[in-house]
């Protein structure tokens, strides 16, 4: 086990109703002036905001709002939010919504206190110093940034989506109440279950000591997510799957099942340029095609690692190696089928002339390679891995 220091402050508020606290919430953490950070219209049309609304009333914080962000979210929102956060002096910013909208707050919260362009930070030419404290209100189960210390964000100019870590933007508080998924697309909950596995897998994926306790925790949390991930698709208003499936999102993601390793996100990374360059591609449906093409590229590299998770998540043993592991690689699939899943980028809209691009984007044209422990990912690599997903 690798030394290390682990931090998870943010106060979790989890069950029905829970979203009508907020004003209470926000007055126990110091917040005099809000910053309401959403998506573009569900919030509102499902009358979360107006509650919300309400509940600041009662409790007297005065708020502005920013609204408009996307799927896979930009910078100009972050730029404007900033600018309503100087001109009427917020103290506190508070996302209702996903991983993006969680996650232009944070960009806000940490580019406030910097002096730079807006950019520095998630380009890696700026340090955060400082953060606004961000809490947020949970509507989908997916990417876990209401307790993760990362921040992704997408520059439309250039096609790049980049990311940084900083326990400075981990949310001060999250209010999780499962019944606010209940109106979401079957396919948003589908793309949600991938997000939340892979933030799992990956973490399993790294390098392990024999009595590695992270693994035991991810073993456990995949198994469960794969059981109640297919319920909520199949059941998307049933609150007991629901609410498994909010609590994985939050701990698939907060460094519970990478405590004590040195953790990287391979398949993540071949995913940022494909959804950076393909807005309209989610981010969980990249996900699903691009990981069973990086197992088959993989597995012969850490094959116990895959015969493990095979048997220990899908009762996979025959005791040949080489066919547990192609099997339990094929459960993925078969699973992600279940979801009604596309699994070939052409599906998308990807062709063979954009591969290059791809390829540039992930290898910083080819001046890097994507570590891990076995095989780093370079420009051959993550060309074989894109083409055999066409």
């Amino acid at each position: 086990m690798k030394n290390f220091e682990f931090v998870s402050p943010t106060k979790i508020y989890f069950g029905p109703g829970k979203e009508n606290d907020v004003g209470s919430i926000l007055k126990d953490f110091g917040a005099s002036r809000v910053l309401i950070v959403i998506g573009k219209n569900s919030v509102i049309k499902s009358g979360l905001l107006e509650r919300v609304v309400v509940s600041l009333g009662k409790a007297s914080i005065p708020f502005e709002l920013l609204r408009g962000v996307r799927a896979n979210p930009t910078f100009d929102l972050v730029e404007e939010g900033l600018s309503i956060i100087r001109t009427h002096k917020i103290d506190f910013i508070l996302a209702i919504g996903g991983g993006s909208v969680i996650d232009t707050a944070k960009c806000i919260a940490v580019n406030f206190y910097h002096n730079g362009g807006v950019k520095d930070i998630n380009l890696h030419k700026a340090a955060p110093t400082k953060a606004l404290p961000v809490g947020a209100i949970l509507t989908i189960s997916a990417a876990g940034s209401e307790l993760s210390n990362s921040c992704v964000i997408q520059d439309d100019a250039t096609g790049i989506k980049v990311g940084f870590n900083s326990d400075l933007v981990r949310p001060v508080f999250a209010i999780e109440n499962p019944e606010l998924t209940y109106s979401l697309p079957k396919e948003q909950i589908a793309y949600g279950v991938v997000d939340i596995l892979m933030h799992t897998l990956e973490r399993y994926f790294s390098e392990s000591d024999k009595y590695e306790l992270a693994d035991e925790f991810a073993l456990g949390l995949i198994k469960n997510v794969l059981e109640v991930g297919l319920l909520a698709y199949q059941n998307p208003t049933n609150y007991e799957y629901q609410s498994a499936l909010m609590l994985a999102s939050s701990l698939s993601h907060n460094g519970l099942t990478s405590i004590g390793k040195k953790y990287y996100m391979p398949v993540h990374q071949l995913e940022h340029p494909l959804s950076g360059t393909f807005p309209h591609i989610a981010h969980g449906l990249g996900l699903a095609i691009l990981f069973p093409a990086w197992c088959k590229y993989y597995y012969k590299y850490d094959i116990d690692k895959f015969t493990t998770l095979g048997e220990r998540v899908f009762d996979i043993y025959s005791g040949d190696k080489e066919q547990d592991a192609l099997a339990t690689i094929s459960a993925f699939e078969e699973y992600f089928a279940r979801m009604e899943l596309p699994n070939k980028l052409s599906d998308l809209g990807v062709k063979k002339e954009d591969i290059e691009s791809l390829v540039n984007k992930v290898t910083n044209n080819n001046t890097r390679t994507v570590y891990h422990h076995t095989k780093p990912i370079n420009d051959e690599v993550a060309r074989k891995i894109y083409y055999s997903c066409l």
